[in-house]
């Protein structure tokens, strides 16, 4: 077991989840109700328990070396990111209502939107791939490579769990309903804006192609 990469993993790792991006607009979005918030949290650890278990076993590797195949996936992962983001900017425009969002309470429908947001957002893919493949060479072990898993999960599930309990208390949930109309308007522009980065990209690779 290799104690030194997993600190150094884990640290970096805790530094992206800190970092503003898609998982944090939409646990905001969701933040109004604490079970939603529980469940959307759960899903994006479970998305990126995903991406770590591809990237440590090289399919994210053979994904991103079929330039093809990787457009397709970057697109799905565009198009649904601005789909999340045109929901929050026409909520944006709508009077302030009880709540931050108009989105259900049911945790399975939090875990599902925190799954795909995480799994279809091809900024983690490209980070874990850039992450993993860099630090985790052929020499390390299944074992070590089984406890990196494991410890990007935990970490991602405490931290985001944690996140929720908080965004959902009634003192935050008292400011955020104050500013709900900015607020979604800077989650919807956060989601399109990753977006439309996506769609750059890929545009410019494929005109160079």
């Amino acid at each position: 077991m290799d104690t030194s990469l997993l600190l150094t993993i884990g640290f970096i790792h805790l530094v992206a989840l800190a970092s503003p991006g898609p998982d944090l607009a939409l646990m905001l979005r969701f933040s109004a109700r604490r079970r939603a918030a529980l469940g959307a949290a759960s899903g994006i650890a479970a998305g990126i328990l995903v991406h770590s278990l591809l990237s440590l076993t090289g399919i994210s590797l053979l994904i991103q070396g079929q330039p093809l195949l990787f457009s397709l996936v970057r697109l799905a992962g565009a198009a649904y990111l601005g789909w999340l983001g045109w929901g929050a900017l026409k909520a944006s425009l709508t009077p302030a209502a009880n709540r931050l969002t108009a989105a259900s309470g049911l945790p399975e429908r939090g875990f599902w939107a925190g799954f795909s947001t995480n799994l279809l957002n091809p900024k983690a893919l490209v980070f874990f791939i850039g992450l993993l493949a860099a630090l985790v060479g052929p020499e390390v072990g299944w074992l070590t490579r089984g406890l990196l898993v494991l410890e990007l999960f935990l970490l991602s599930l405490l931290w985001f769990l944690a996140l929720a309990w908080w965004l959902s208390s009634l003192k935050v949930q008292a400011r955020l309903l104050a500013w709900s109309r900015p607020v979604n308007a800077l989650c919807g522009l956060l989601f399109c804006g990753v977006a439309g980065s996506i769609l750059w990209l890929v545009v410019g690779e494929l005109a160079r192609s």
